[in-house]
C-alpha cells in the first residue's frame, strides 16, 4: 500500500485499576497484540526488521490512574474511527479500555501542550486556596529534579481547586516537563492519603487549533 491510502488516527483510552502498574513498554505491548488480534490494517514501517506506525505521544507513571490515555496509528481511511474503536476495545484486556478517537486531516500534525490532573483526597490533606495562590505569587517555585534544580512556575499553566479536587494543567516540553508530585511537595503536601489522575491532554493542531481531550474515569483503582 503507498502512503496515500492511510489516514493518522488517535484513540484515547483508559488506564485503570490493575493495568495502572503496567509500564509503558508493558502497554505498548499489549495494545500492539490487540492491534493484531483485532485484524486491523495498521500501516508497518519500512525496511528489513518492519514494526507497527504506532506512538504514543505522553508516557504515565507506573502507579498512575488516567482516563486520557492517547495511541496514534496509520490506517486505510475506509475504517471508522468508531470501528477501530470498538473493535480495539474487544481485544483490550479490563483496565484499558478506549473511549474516543479522532481522525486527523492529511498532513496534520498535533503537539502536545499542557497534560491535565485532578488531586482529590481528604479536605485537611489538600493543599488549601490560600497556600496555592502563594505559590504562584512566587516568583520562582525551585525543585529538585534527577539531581539538578527546575523551576516550576514557567512549567504551571493552571493550579486551582474545583469543588472536591485540586485542577492541575502542567506544560508539556520535549526538553522537560513535570510531575503533580513536584508541585505537591512544593505545597508542602502529604502525597500518601492524596489520589492524582491524569484527566486530560491538550494539543496545539498544526492547523491552528487548540484541542483538548478530557475523560475522568469513574473508578480509577478498580
Amino acid at each position: 500500500m503507498g502512503n496515500d491510502v492511510y489516514r493518522k488516527i488517535r484513540i484515547y483510552f483508559e488506564k485503570v485499576g490493575d493495568a495502572r502498574f503496567l509500564s509503558h513498554l508493558d502497554v505498548m505491548r499489549t495494545v500492539e497484540r490487540a492491534l493484531r488480534r483485532a485484524a486491523l490494517p495498521v500501516r508497518f514501517t519500512e525496511g528489513m526488521n518492519p514494526k507497527l506506525r504506532m506512538s504514543f505521544p505522553t508516557a504515565l507513571p507506573l502507579g498512575m490512574a488516567s482516563g486520557a490515555e492517547v495511541v496514534e496509528l496509520q490506517l486505510p481511511p475506509e475504517f471508522t474511527v468508531r470501528e477501530i474503536r470498538d473493535r480495539l476495545a474487544a481485544e483490550l484486556p479490563a483496565g484499558l479500555r478506549p473511549w474516543g478517537g479522532d481522525a486527523l486531516y492529511a498532513g496534520e500534525k498535533w503537539t502536545v501542550l499542557r497534560l491535565i490532573y485532578r488531586v482529590k483526597g481528604p479536605a485537611d490533606a489538600l493543599p488549601t486556596p490560600e497556600a496555592v495562590r502563594e505559590l504562584l505569587s512566587r516568583d520562582r517555585i525551585p525543585a529538585e529534579r534527577r539531581g539538578k534544580e527546575v523551576d516550576l512556575k514557567p512549567l504551571c499553566a493552571t493550579m486551582e481547586h474545583r469543588g472536591d479536587h485540586l485542577h492541575l494543567e502542567i506544560v508539556w516540553k520535549d526538553s522537560g516537563t513535570a510531575r503533580p508530585e513536584d508541585f505537591l511537595k512544593a505545597l508542602s503536601c502529604e502525597t500518601e492519603p492524596l489520589t492524582v489522575v491524569k484527566t486530560g491532554v491538550t494539543f496545539q493542531s498544526s492547523l491552528g487549533e487548540r484541542i483538548t481531550k478530557a475523560h475522568v474515569p469513574n473508578d480509577p483503582d478498580q
